[in-house]
């Protein structure tokens, strides 16, 4: 998956458009499986803490769900 570096602004709202992106691309689909926390967060070039507050970002919520154990999917 084409992940790029977030750049500095509000680091969450960053990882939410990018994965917004990759989405309305087509390159992440319904049901897709997202990569683990540490290595998204590492693609991304963003802390763990900042994937999560993203992931957690209402906006995010009609995008992501997050599986408990599981791992983060497209909705």
């Amino acid at each position: 998956m084409p992940f790029k570096k977030v750049q500095s602004e509000k680091l969450a709202q960053s990882v939410v458009r990018q994965i917004e992106l990759l989405i309305l691309q087509g390159i992440l689909r319904p049901g897709e499986r997202l990569p683990s926390e540490r290595e998204l967060s590492e693609r991304m070039g963003v802390s763990r803490p900042s994937l999560r507050e993203a992931v957690v970002n209402p906006h995010a919520n009609g995008l992501l769900i997050t599986k408990p154990g599981a791992g983060i999917y497209v909705a």
